[in-house]
């Protein structure tokens, strides 16, 4: 970020003060400060002057003394708008982007804990998307992979967090999908009686689990019949 709004700040240089009026109109469009529309005007107003003046000038061989003027003139509107705009762009910086102070090295340092979590959740999330494709394609070494078995040992395989309802223990499910003590009971007495659910319609319909708590198994939930 703080790189960013550096080459946001150094834009009147790199492009010889042809742009130079772009950084204060969007500090205005972010801050709305009358001042810093006036100052996008004027900034603009001598590159447009510049690019005029440069527009008049032949650039041939038998150019006058006055051509060479009007060069001289619209380089020197440049050079002023490539000051007036880098003195601008830099005063603004920290109030545009907010990455250069103090206060947003803390910010960043306390965000980053939570960016971590996100992308462990993201990770997580990626995980059991394959693991379920796994499950799909080849039930056998879902098996032997011990896909959705967090009770069991030796589980070498990381599925992101799945949980087999049809043959993980009630402590299982209660620890990693979070559910109470009585559901997880029940649902190891229901497929028992059932042999197996073939899925999360069916796991609703052979126990009294409320349907908020079945559709919320769905991120975690899988269901292998063997």
């Amino acid at each position: 970020m703080i790189l960013g709004s550096v080459l946001w700040a150094l834009l009147p240089i790199y492009l010889v003060g042809f742009l130079s009026w772009v950084p204060v109109l969007h500090a205005w469009t972010r801050l709305r400060r009358r001042a810093l529309l006036n100052w996008t005007l004027a900034i603009g107003g001598t590159t447009a002057l510049a690019f005029v003046l440069l527009m008049l000038d032949p650039s041939s061989s038998d150019s006058d003394s006055s051509d060479s003027a009007l060069v001289g003139l619209a380089t020197t509107l440049l050079v002023a708008a490539m000051i007036a705009g880098s003195i601008q762009s830099f005063r603004l910086r920290r109030e545009v982007f907010g990455d250069t102070g103090r206060g947003a090295q803390v910010v960043g340092a306390s965000d980053w804990h939570s960016m971590a979590a996100v992308a462990q959740v993201e990770h997580a999330r990626a995980r059991r998307a394959e693991a379920r494709a796994l499950v799909e394609k080849d039930p056998g070494m879902a098996r032997e992979l011990r896909i959705g078995r967090p009770d069991l040992p030796n589980r070498a395989y990381d599925n992101g967090g799945l949980v087999d309802v049809n043959h993980a223990s009630a402590q299982a499910m209660v620890d990693m999908l979070e559910l109470r003590p009585a559901y997880a009971e029940e649902i190891v007495r229901a497929r028992e009686e059932a042999g197996g659910f073939s899925g999360a319609a069916e796991l609703g319909a052979y126990t009294s689990l409320p349907a908020p708590i079945v559709d919320g198994l769905g991120e975690r939930a899988v269901f292998l019949r063997y």
